[in-house]
């Protein structure tokens, strides 16, 4: 099965507060890495909780038809001891129009603990987006008190 990297190519919402280097202000530009790989001299904070930072997407392959899985590579960490917090993550397309399995979650958890910094992978499966909804893919992600 063909697979692409769709990676954040513009600002939609940035309400998340710091960010590194604070110049150039673009947020997408510190979480477009697109691989698996460890990259941590940029990054977005956020230290309030339902703070929401959104990206539009790049543009699918020209040879795409048919999108029925989507993949999101997550790298970052939650500082909280309770392992109460957690990010949502949330794809949309065609302006605002979920995509079906939203939202998905990164806990404390699931990066191995408070303050550790991982890699992890959320999938949303079972899809049928045509090109013209997969070209329009945002994501959105929120800082949350706690999962539910």
């Amino acid at each position: 099965m063909p697979t692409a990297n769709l990676l954040p190519d513009g600002d939609t919402t940035t309400d998340w507060g710091k960010t590194l280097p604070n110049v150039p202000e673009t947020h997408f530009t510190k979480v477009d890495e697109g691989t698996l790989a460890a990259e941590d001299s940029d990054f977005v904070q956020s230290d309030k909780i339902d703070e929401v930072d959104q990206y539009t997407l790049t543009a699918s392959p020209g040879d795409v038809s048919t999108v029925t899985q989507i993949d999101v590579n997550w790298r970052g960490r939650i500082v909280d001891p309770s392992g109460q917090r957690a990010v949502q993550l949330d794809l949309f397309h065609t302006g605002s129009t979920p995509v079906t399995g939203n939202p998905k979650y990164v806990t404390v958890q699931d990066l191995g603990g408070s303050g550790v910094i991982a890699t992890i992978q959320k999938s949303w499966t079972g899809l049928s987006l045509t090109k013209a909804q997969a070209d329009s893919l945002e994501i959105r992600k929120t800082h949350l008190s706690k999962v539910g």
